[in-house]
C-alpha cells in the first residue's frame, strides 16, 4: 500500500513540474488595424490576440506498480528470516490462478485441501536461496503455510524400522540410500503421520498420496538450504 500511495504521489508531482515547464505554443498575432492621430499625421496601431492557454501535462499510470489479485492470502504470513513476495493470485471457477502459470484446486481445508503439484513448490527456487542472500517466498506458496495440503509422489521410510510414523514425500524416486535421484530442499516434504505405517518390504517402490497440514519451515545450516517444507497429521494412500 505504502508504493501506491508514493506512485501516485510522484506522479502528481511529475504533472505539476510539467506544468511550469512547457511553454506554450507559438501563436501567430492577430493584427488589428486602427488610425491614430497625431497633429497631421495619421499612425497605424497594432493590438496583438491574447496568448493561448498552457495546457497541463497528465502523466499516465505507471505499468511497474504491482497488481495484486482478488485476495491477499499469504501475504500475512511470517516466515522465520524470510519474506514473502507478492503475486497476482485470481480465483475463478472454483480455483486458483497463481501469476498466469499454476492452478490450483481446493480450499485448504481438511475436507477440500489444496491439490497442489512439484512445480509449484520448486518455483520457490527462483527467490528462495538463503546462500545468496536471496529470502523471499511467493505469495502462491505462502498461502499454503498452515492450510490442508494434498500432493502425490514417491515415498521414502526410515530404512531400519519396521514401522515409521515418518517419511519422505518426493518428486523423484529415492530408496533413502543408493537408487534413485536424493531430492533437494524444494522437491521433498518430511512428513509425520497420524497412523504409523508398514515399512517391512523397505525395497520395493512406493508411490502415494499424502494429504495434511502444510508449513514453510527452512532448516538452514551455514546459510545452506538443507530443508524446506514439512506437513503433520498427515495420512498416507498408497491407491492410486
Amino acid at each position: 500500500m505504502r508504493t501506491f500511495w508514493i506512485t501516485i504521489s510522484i506522479v502528481i508531482a511529475a504533472g505539476l513540474a510539467a506544468l511550469f515547464l512547457i511553454p506554450a505554443p507559438e501563436v501567430a498575432p492577430t493584427v488589428e488595424i486602427g488610425i491614430a492621430t497625431s497633429g497631421a499625421n495619421t499612425i497605424p496601431t497594432i493590438t496583438p490576440s491574447p496568448a493561448a492557454p498552457k495546457t497541463p501535462f497528465v502523466a499516465e499510470p505507471s505499468a511497474a506498480s504491482p497488481t495484486l489479485g482478488t485476495f491477499t492470502k499469504g501475504l500475512d504470513q511470517t516466515i522465520k528470516d524470510a519474506k514473502v513476495r507478492p503475486g497476482r493470485l485470481v480465483e475463478k471457477d472454483g480455483a486458483i490462478s497463481a501469476d498466469g502459470k499454476f492452478v490450483i484446486q481446493g480450499k485448504g481445508t481438511k475436507e477440500s485441501p489444496y491439490e497442489v503439484s512439484w512445480e509449484l513448490l520448486m518455483s520457490a527456487a527462483d527467490t528462495y536461496i538463503p546462500r545468496l542472500g536471496e529470502k523471499e517466498i511467493p505469495q502462491r506458496i505462502a498461502m499454503l503455510n498452515g492450510a490442508y495440503v494434498r500432493i502425490s509422489g514417491f515415498i521414502a521410510f526410515p530404512l531400519i524400522v519396521t514401522e515409521s510414523s515418518e517419511c519422505l514425500v518426493m518428486l523423484n524416486q529415492w530408496d533413502g540410500c543408493c537408487i534413485g535421484v536424493p531430492p533437494s530442499p524444494y522437491d521433498a516434504i518430511e512428513v509425520k503421520l497420524v497412523t504409523p505405517a508398514d515399512n517391512s518390504k523397505r525395497h520395493i517402490v512406493r508411490v502415494g498420496t499424502l494429504q495434511g497440514v502444510f508449513h514453510i519451515d527452512p532448516y538452514v545450516v551455514e546459510k545452506w538450504l538443507v530443508g524446506l517444507y514439512t506437513m503433520d497429521n498427515a495420512t498416507l494412500s498408497t491407491e492410486m
